[in-house]
């Protein structure tokens, strides 16, 4: 055997040269893309998931809308001003606190963070969702908690990353790049080396009849799959298109004889292969570009989809600064023993069915509560990891995610683990897209060409369809889609070098005039038949009939039809039977087209009639506009990329949000990194103000809850807070300090329970206890009269202690609050 050798550097420059070379230096930036860099796929699906949480929070909200935003609630402006809020920002929703403002304001709110969701106008969609949130959350500051944090933080960064460059409206382009779909193994090279060749002889005579030659040898060496070559060539003389039309004409009388017997089932298998075999080595409809280019054309590489930025740096910096330094917030004796999960998990509020079942493994508990911790403290390492990045980092994140949906399996966290869990999405590596890419190949593609989608250019409503088809719900390579001009081109340039298709499409173009769209699969299919299995060819097919009836064919198309597709085997879709069909390839809105099959024939019809109705007045607007600019004209063109100045610009901005994020979160813990006292404004201002002590240092050991006991009009005694007494307004005369059954249901959603919590049950909370009484009065004696009415009521606030042995102290109880509704008349 022989020895391996190394070279050697000859001194310490050409060492030093090494080190600093392009290759090095291209391996690192790799590196740094793989550690810290994240997907753009990935960013969409964050900034998609971001915005579903703003709307489901903004909804959740507005079920407290008049009790908690509005001056009739228990909230009133002039307390928020007053006593809970901040003197370095100003809530829009301040402006004015009634309820038809904040219903607006609500109804606004959800608008900007559907746009973020589509990605209209995105960094300016992002920006006002991340101002409307944050002055949402500071307007009823009292009742937000850890997770509304993490929340607004992900907003702010999400504007300084490109959430845009996929899925989004801002990215949206009729702009067909080459199908990225790699070469079936099953096709065999002498097919790609035909057409090769076949588009080299345009070049000179001798080369086109050598060409001619190797399709007769190609033919031979592929006659065992029965699949013709179609030459896709024009000739330069009637020569050369003489010597074509009689090498097919041979090829096609050899099919007929060899396979009598199953005619009609192999002539469909030879056109879905021929268009198969085309598709795979990039040739595409209507394209002007040469078919040498697309056959070498690769497929993308995966590492193009990757993107580094000190956003996306910053983003992986503020997850883990919240659970690093959560973990050493956790410094209760709970934590190193494992028993805080048990703790947490008696939480009357929290808890949930679940989490009463895992009392009884105490055991597993503790594994747990040690697994969170230091899950919390070495989890981000796998988000960062310089080998196996993508493996690892899906790896942290699936861990990220398990951790929460275990929180929210024996926890009532609210928002929390949507937006925490939601975030981790982002962290999706390229190596799973791609992934989950080739696999939907399998189950939608299965090997088959992608479907031609053709849009009416001249129908504003055909244009809008097909690029929210092309943009949200179709994977790429999986549709092409092309103006209907195109199709019109392309059966023109096929009419030249296969009868086959002339026939087929030119019949079906200048026939399908009239009649419905569902005759149109058997139409078509019963017309390839026919002209397959006929063994006599005219050269008039390729003349003036040709031109009128592709003529007919245009005028039928582009101005009747609005969607037209075509599938692997030929068979053309017109209009809805077309959209249901392109649905059906969508792996979001396939459901919806298998439902379609349930619905109505009469309803099909109708909903067909609207839609032609709504396409026609389409068209005339149009018209009617004067010139005004269509949809296809402004986003027929690839989009522009960022300019570099803004992308410089953002990354110093990042940079410094970098620094401040770390120095703000370990000055908490008194390790100063150059922060000023004065900067903590600065973060008040963007609401970069931020603690991570959730069940820090230990979970709590007391259990609270609050009763009620109110007195009517008559003397009568009334419990005012159990069985949702504070929702439902009932008379309910079972008095008594026991917790309320079912506890949740009493204190509503946990925006009511953080009311309590962080404001009612704190000291000098007069005015908050006041206009909650207030509050009460009215409701209970809007809904009862007379000596039903609500007289007074007395606050309590019970307590217990929650033992390690399982039991509980005896509860105690003390008086938060008196209230008198009104004076009574003196008899």
């Amino acid at each position: 055997m022989g020895k391996l050798k190394l070279k050697r550097p000859q001194n310490l420059s050409e060492s030093f040269h090494n080190l600093i070379s392009k290759e090095t230096w291209k391996k690192v930036q790799h590196k740094a893309v793989m550690m810290f860099g994240m997907d753009y796929r990935s960013m969409a699906l964050f900034r998609v998931t971001m915005a579903l949480c703003v709307i489901g929070d903004v909804i959740e909200r507005a079920t407290d809308l008049r009790v908690m935003y509005t001056d009739y609630g228990v909230m009133p402006r002039h307390l928020i001003t007053t006593r809970y809020s901040s003197n370095y920002f100003l809530p829009i929703h301040l402006v004015n606190t009634s309820v038809h403002f904040q219903a607006f304001l609500f109804t606004l709110h959800i608008i900007i963070a559907f746009a973020m969701l589509i990605g209209y106008r995105t960094k300016l969609t992002s920006t006002l969702t991340w101002l409307m949130t944050i002055s949402l959350q500071a307007y009823v500051g009292v009742i937000g908690h850890g997770g509304d944090v993490f929340f607004r933080m992900m907003l702010f960064l999400n504007i300084f990353i490109p959430t845009s460059k996929y899925f989004s409206w801002d990215s949206a382009t009729f702009y067909q790049e080459l199908p990225s779909k790699r070469l079936n193994n099953n096709v065999n090279n002498n097919v790609i080396n035909n057409v090769i060749n076949s588009n080299n002889g345009n070049n000179n005579n001798n080369n086109n009849n050598s060409n001619i030659n190797n399709n007769n040898s190609n033919n031979n060496s592929i006659g065992s799959t029965n699949m013709p070559i179609i030459n896709l060539s024009e000739p330069d003389s009637p020569l050369q298109q003489q010597q074509l039309l009689q090498q097919q004409l041979q090829h096609d009388q050899q099919l007929i004889l060899q396979q009598s017997s199953q005619l009609k089932q192999q002539q469909q298998q030879q056109q879905q292969d021929i268009i198969n075999n085309s598709d795979e080595i990039g040739i595409e409809i209507g394209s002007e570009r040469s078919i040498e280019q697309k056959v070498i054309q690769p497929k993308r590489d995966p590492d193009s989809y990757r993107f580094l930025s000190f956003g996306t740096c910053a983003i992986i910096l503020q997850i883990g600064l919240m659970y690093c330094t959560s973990y050493f917030h956790k410094s209760g004796a709970e934590w190193h023993n494992g028993e805080a999960t048990f703790y947490a998990l008696t939480l009357d509020y929290f808890a949930t069915d679940i989490a009463k079942l895992f009392l009884y493994f105490r055991p597993a508990l503790k594994v747990l509560t040690l697994a969170v911790a230091k899950w919390e403290l070495y989890g981000i390492l796998f988000l960062i990891s310089p080998i196996y990045s993508d493996w690892f980092r899906l790896f942290g994140a699936l861990g990220f995610i398990a951790m929460h949906a275990g929180f929210i399996m024996c926890l009532r966290l609210g928002l929390f683990f949507f937006v925490t869990a939601g975030a981790e999405l982002i962290n999706i590596p390229t190596t799973v897209w791609e992934l989950f890419f080739n696999w939907t190949d399998m189950k939608i593609l299965k090997g088959q060409q992608p479907t031609r989608v053709y849009y009416n250019t001249s129908s504003p409503i055909s244009q809008r369809i097909a690029l929210i088809l092309k943009t949200y719900f179709i994977i790429p390579g999986h549709a092409i889609f092309s103006p209907l001009e195109k199709m019109l081109n392309y059966e023109d340039s096929m009419s030249t070098s296969s009868p086959y298709l002339l026939s087929s499409s030119s019949s079906s173009s200048s026939n399908d005039t009239s009649g419905s769209d569902t005759d149109d699969a058997e139409r078509s299919h019963r017309r390839r038949t026919t002209n397959l299995s006929s063994p006599t060819i005219t050269s008039t097919m390729f003349s003036t009939s040709t031109t009128i009836n592709n003529n007919s064919s245009k005028k039928d198309l582009v101005g009747d039809d609005w969607l037209v597709t075509i599938d692997s085997n030929g068979i053309r879709k017109r209009n809805i039977h077309a959209l249901n069909y392109i649905i059906s390839k969508s792996p979001l809105l396939f459901p919806l087209a298998k439902a379609f099959t349930y619905v109505p024939a009469n309803m099909c019809m109708l909903f067909t009639k609207i839609c032609q109705k709504v396409h026609s007045r389409s068209q005339q607007s149009l018209i009617m506009s004067g010139g005004k600019r269509t949809l296809y004209q402004k986003k027929k063109n690839p989009i522009a990329p960022t300019p570099r100045l803004y992308s410089i610009l953002n990354n110093i901005w990042m940079l410094f949000i970098c620094y401040f994020l770390f120095a703000y979160n370990m000055n908490v813990f008194d390790y100063n990194f150059g922060f000023q006292s004065s900067w903590h404004q600065f973060a008040y201002v963007f609401r970069l103000d931020q603690s991570w002590n959730m069940f820090s240092p230990s979970p709590p050991k007391t259990h609270w809850w609050h009763v009620i006991h109110g007195e009517l009009d008559d003397g009568t005694k009334v419990e005012l807070f159990k069985n949702e007494g504070m929702f439902k307004f009932e008379i309910n005369t079972e008095v008594n300090f026991e917790k309320p059954d079912p506890f949740y249901k009493s204190y509503g959603n946990h925006r009511w329970f953080k009311y309590y919590e962080n404001g009612y049950n704190q000291a000098n909370s007069d005015g908050m206890r006041l206009e909650h009484g207030r509050y009460l009065c009215r409701e209970f004696n809007k809904r009862h009269t007379g000596s039903e009415q609500l007289y007074k009521f007395s606050v309590f606030f019970v307590h217990e202690f929650q033992n390690i042995d399982g039991t509980v102290s005896p509860k105690n109880h003390f008086s938060l609050w008196d209230h008198i509704c009104y004076d009574k008349k003196q008899i």
